[in-house]
């Protein structure tokens, strides 16, 4: 399959993370000179950072948007949908490709979970499923692979994820929606751990 010209090949919707990103760096700007400058000059007394104010200061902004380009950057330069002589191929950011020979389905659906899943898609055949999260791509794109596949499209419900992997013993879910709790406990660490570099950092000036 992989010698033959695909019919229809999609990418993940980068203008997302593009339109965040634009909206952040100039956001950022004004306030990173102005931290750059108190840092390395110092308040009151103190005799500042010097230069090494650049680099907390690229820790204490740059770092967050660092790490969001970085995610947005693995989640959309593997990731593809392609239609190749009627087959569906699905590859995630991670390189895994799922290969759907039909006849396949597709599900538009709701998963009943705490975590932030919202909506869902679902295409697989009876040997393998694959879910895709409709908000990081072009839904007029995808439906054309779809049309042309000749997907059945069938009800979803709102299953939970227990239920969802019982119905597609394939499918690979992601933590975020299999343990939403695990995700927020995480992050809520690594904020915390942000917030206290700042305090140090403020703390010997």
């Amino acid at each position: 399959m992989s010698d033959r010209y695909p019919e229809l090949v999609v990418s993940p919707d980068k203008s997302r993370f593009g339109r965040v990103a634009l909206a952040i760096v100039p956001a950022a700007i004004l306030p990173g000179i102005g931290l750059t400058l108190m840092l390395a000059g110092g308040r009151g007394t103190s005799e500042g950072l010097g230069p090494t104010a650049v680099p907390a200061v690229i820790v204490l902004v740059a770092l967050p948007f660092l790490w969001y380009v970085t995610y947005a950057v693995l989640h959309t330069m593997n990731s593809y949908v392609s239609l190749v002589d009627g087959i569906v191929l699905v590859r995630n950011w991670a390189r895994r490709l799922t290969i759907i020979e039909g006849p396949g389905f597709l599900v538009r659906t709701h998963i009943d979970s705490s975590g932030i899943a919202g909506a869902v898609i679902i295409v697989g055949d009876d040997r393998a499923a694959v879910m895709l999260n409709p908000r990081q791509w072009r839904a007029a794109e995808l439906d054309r692979v779809w049309r042309k596949a000749a997907l059945q499209e069938q009800p979803g419900g709102m299953p939970t994820p227990r239920e969802l992997r019982g119905r597609y013993p394939t499918i690979r879910i992601p933590l975020y929606i299999r343990h939403p709790g695990i995700v927020y406990t995480f992050w809520t660490i690594l904020v915390i751990l942000y917030i206290g570099v700042v305090v140090n950092v403020f703390a010997r000036i």
